[in-house]
Protein backbone atom coordinates (compact mmCIF):
# COMPACT_ATOMS: atom_id res chain seq x y z
CA UNK A 1 0.00 0.00 0.00
CA UNK A 2 1.35 3.43 -0.96
CA UNK A 3 1.98 6.37 1.29
CA UNK A 4 -0.80 8.91 1.63
CA UNK A 5 0.56 12.27 0.38
CA UNK A 6 -2.21 14.30 2.03
CA UNK A 7 -1.70 16.15 5.29
CA UNK A 8 -4.47 15.12 7.64
CA UNK A 9 -5.99 17.81 9.80
CA UNK A 10 -7.92 16.78 12.86
CA UNK A 11 -9.77 18.61 15.58
CA UNK A 12 -8.02 20.09 18.57
CA UNK A 13 -8.93 18.20 21.69
CA UNK A 14 -7.68 19.21 25.09
CA UNK A 15 -4.85 18.58 27.47
CA UNK A 16 -2.10 20.36 25.58
CA UNK A 17 -0.51 23.79 25.54
CA UNK A 18 -3.12 25.23 23.17
CA UNK A 19 -6.07 24.35 25.47
CA UNK A 20 -6.41 27.71 27.28
CA UNK A 21 -6.09 29.64 24.02
CA UNK A 22 -8.84 27.86 22.07
CA UNK A 23 -11.06 26.56 24.89
CA UNK A 24 -11.06 29.58 27.19
CA UNK A 25 -9.98 32.63 25.17
CA UNK A 26 -11.15 31.79 21.64
CA UNK A 27 -7.75 32.36 20.06
CA UNK A 28 -7.30 30.44 16.78
CA UNK A 29 -4.84 27.67 17.57
CA UNK A 30 -2.83 24.95 15.94
CA UNK A 31 -1.09 21.80 17.05
CA UNK A 32 1.47 20.19 14.80
CA UNK A 33 2.95 16.88 15.74
CA UNK A 34 3.96 13.48 14.61
CA UNK A 35 2.97 10.14 15.89
CA UNK A 36 3.91 6.54 15.67
CA UNK A 37 3.62 3.22 17.44
CA UNK A 38 6.39 3.76 19.96
CA UNK A 39 4.33 2.85 23.02
CA UNK A 40 6.15 4.80 25.73
CA UNK A 41 4.27 8.09 25.69
CA UNK A 42 3.67 9.31 29.26
CA UNK A 43 5.32 6.26 30.72
CA UNK A 44 8.44 5.94 32.86
CA UNK A 45 10.35 5.20 29.62
CA UNK A 46 9.31 8.45 27.94
CA UNK A 47 12.61 10.19 28.58
CA UNK A 48 15.70 11.55 26.89
CA UNK A 49 17.70 8.31 27.14
CA UNK A 50 14.97 6.28 25.44
CA UNK A 51 14.59 8.99 22.80
CA UNK A 52 18.27 9.11 21.79
CA UNK A 53 18.55 5.32 21.80
CA UNK A 54 15.36 4.33 19.98
CA UNK A 55 13.44 7.27 18.58
CA UNK A 56 15.69 9.83 16.88
CA UNK A 57 19.36 9.39 17.86
CA UNK A 58 20.60 11.96 15.33
CA UNK A 59 17.65 14.32 15.85
CA UNK A 60 16.93 14.32 12.12
CA UNK A 61 13.17 14.09 12.70
CA UNK A 62 13.30 16.84 15.31
CA UNK A 63 15.07 19.08 12.82
CA UNK A 64 12.44 18.34 10.19
CA UNK A 65 9.65 19.12 12.66
CA UNK A 66 11.36 22.44 13.48
CA UNK A 67 11.38 23.24 9.74
CA UNK A 68 7.64 22.53 9.52
CA UNK A 69 6.97 24.80 12.52
CA UNK A 70 9.17 27.49 11.00
CA UNK A 71 7.34 27.34 7.67
CA UNK A 72 3.99 27.62 9.43
CA UNK A 73 5.17 30.65 11.36
CA UNK A 74 6.59 32.30 8.24
CA UNK A 75 3.40 31.58 6.29
CA UNK A 76 1.28 33.18 9.00
CA UNK A 77 3.61 36.16 9.46
CA UNK A 78 3.97 36.92 5.75
CA UNK A 79 0.32 36.53 4.78
CA UNK A 80 -1.51 39.71 3.84
CA UNK A 81 -4.71 37.90 4.80
CA UNK A 82 -4.74 35.32 7.58
CA UNK A 83 -4.95 31.85 5.97
CA UNK A 84 -7.73 30.54 8.22
CA UNK A 85 -10.03 28.14 6.40
CA UNK A 86 -13.47 29.02 7.72
CA UNK A 87 -15.06 27.56 4.60
CA UNK A 88 -13.93 24.07 5.63
CA UNK A 89 -14.81 24.92 9.24
CA UNK A 90 -18.37 25.82 8.21
CA UNK A 91 -18.76 22.53 6.35
CA UNK A 92 -17.43 20.65 9.38
CA UNK A 93 -19.90 22.35 11.73
CA UNK A 94 -22.81 21.42 9.46
CA UNK A 95 -21.47 17.86 9.44
CA UNK A 96 -21.22 17.80 13.26
CA UNK A 97 -24.84 18.87 13.65
CA UNK A 98 -26.04 16.42 11.02
CA UNK A 99 -24.08 13.60 12.68
CA UNK A 100 -25.58 14.49 16.08
CA UNK A 101 -29.05 14.52 14.52
CA UNK A 102 -28.41 11.10 12.97
CA UNK A 103 -27.18 9.67 16.28
CA UNK A 104 -30.24 11.06 18.07
CA UNK A 105 -32.56 9.58 15.45
CA UNK A 106 -30.78 6.21 15.62
CA UNK A 107 -31.14 6.25 19.42
CA UNK A 108 -34.83 7.11 19.00
CA UNK A 109 -34.40 10.42 20.84
CA UNK A 110 -36.93 13.11 20.03
CA UNK A 111 -34.64 16.13 19.79
CA UNK A 112 -35.19 19.25 17.70
CA UNK A 113 -32.22 20.19 15.51
CA UNK A 114 -33.75 22.80 13.19
CA UNK A 115 -32.32 25.84 15.02
CA UNK A 116 -28.85 24.27 15.24
CA UNK A 117 -28.93 23.28 11.56
CA UNK A 118 -30.09 26.77 10.55
CA UNK A 119 -27.25 28.34 12.55
CA UNK A 120 -24.71 25.88 11.12
CA UNK A 121 -25.84 26.63 7.57
CA UNK A 122 -25.67 30.39 8.24
CA UNK A 123 -22.11 29.95 9.53
CA UNK A 124 -21.23 27.89 6.43
CA UNK A 125 -22.69 30.56 4.12
CA UNK A 126 -20.82 33.32 5.94
CA UNK A 127 -17.62 31.29 5.79
CA UNK A 128 -18.00 30.89 2.02
CA UNK A 129 -18.43 34.65 1.70
CA UNK A 130 -15.36 35.37 3.84
CA UNK A 131 -13.35 32.82 1.83
CA UNK A 132 -14.18 34.77 -1.34
CA UNK A 133 -12.82 37.92 0.33
CA UNK A 134 -9.67 36.02 1.38
CA UNK A 135 -9.12 34.86 -2.20
CA UNK A 136 -9.60 38.39 -3.62
CA UNK A 137 -8.60 40.85 -0.90
CA UNK A 138 -8.83 44.58 -1.43
CA UNK A 139 -5.51 46.35 -1.71
CA UNK A 140 -6.64 48.99 0.78
CA UNK A 141 -4.63 48.46 3.99
CA UNK A 142 -7.62 49.41 6.17
CA UNK A 143 -9.74 46.75 4.42
CA UNK A 144 -7.01 44.15 5.04
CA UNK A 145 -6.85 45.08 8.72
CA UNK A 146 -10.63 44.81 8.97
CA UNK A 147 -10.69 41.44 7.19
CA UNK A 148 -7.91 40.03 9.38
CA UNK A 149 -9.65 41.27 12.53
CA UNK A 150 -12.87 39.55 11.43
CA UNK A 151 -10.97 36.32 10.78
CA UNK A 152 -9.12 36.53 14.11
CA UNK A 153 -12.22 37.30 16.13
CA UNK A 154 -14.44 34.60 14.58
CA UNK A 155 -13.20 31.98 17.03
CA UNK A 156 -13.82 34.31 19.96
CA UNK A 157 -17.42 34.75 18.76
CA UNK A 158 -17.90 30.99 19.24
CA UNK A 159 -17.35 31.28 23.00
CA UNK A 160 -20.14 31.09 25.55
CA UNK A 161 -19.20 33.69 28.20
CA UNK A 162 -20.92 31.60 30.90
CA UNK A 163 -18.93 28.53 29.91
CA UNK A 164 -20.19 25.06 29.19
CA UNK A 165 -22.72 23.42 31.51
CA UNK A 166 -20.97 22.09 34.63
CA UNK A 167 -17.59 23.00 33.07
CA UNK A 168 -17.63 26.79 33.12
CA UNK A 169 -13.90 27.22 32.43
CA UNK A 170 -14.40 25.68 28.97
CA UNK A 171 -16.21 28.24 26.81
CA UNK A 172 -15.85 27.09 23.20
CA UNK A 173 -19.22 26.01 21.81
CA UNK A 174 -17.87 23.95 18.90
CA UNK A 175 -14.76 22.27 20.28
CA UNK A 176 -14.55 21.14 23.87
CA UNK A 177 -12.95 18.21 25.61
CA UNK A 178 -15.16 15.29 26.48
CA UNK A 179 -16.80 15.32 29.88
CA UNK A 180 -15.11 13.07 32.40
CA UNK A 181 -17.15 10.01 33.43
CA UNK A 182 -17.65 11.56 36.86
CA UNK A 183 -19.10 14.73 35.32
CA UNK A 184 -22.66 14.46 34.04
CA UNK A 185 -23.07 15.77 30.47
Amino acid sequence: MGEDPDVHIGTLGSGSDYTPFIQHLGVPSTDIGSEGPYGVYHSVFDNYNWFIKFADPTFVYEQQQARVFGLEILHMADADVLPYDYELYGKEIVGYVEAAQHRATTADLKLEFSAALTAAHRFAAASTAIHAKQENPQADPAALVSLNEALRSAEEALLNPAGLPKRTWFKHTIYAPASSPATPP
